[in-house]
């Protein structure tokens, strides 16, 4: 089996609030505290799916929570 090579690219995992805010936001916004609850290097290949295992595989993760991944190639919500 091939090694994994990592990437300098940066995986950055927010868990958001469990409630948002409704309604519009004019005048400049509604301040929203995400919480920053993992960041780890990206390897050569990875994909969606990759990162979605990986995450649920921690033990900050439980399937009532929401989760936001940002990174240079990735962004979504789990």
């Amino acid at each position: 089996m091939d090694a994994l090579k990592l990437t300098d690219e940066l995986i950055k995992v927010y868990r958001l609030p469990a409630k948002l805010t409704n309604g519009y936001a004019f005048g400049g916004g509604v301040p929203i505290t995400f919480t920053n609850v993992d960041w780890f290097n990206g390897f050569e290949g990875m994909t969606r799916e990759d990162i979605e295992g990986h995450v649920r595989r921690k033990r900050y993760y439980t399937p009532d929570a929401r989760f936001l991944v940002l990174s240079d190639s990735f962004t979504f919500q789990m």
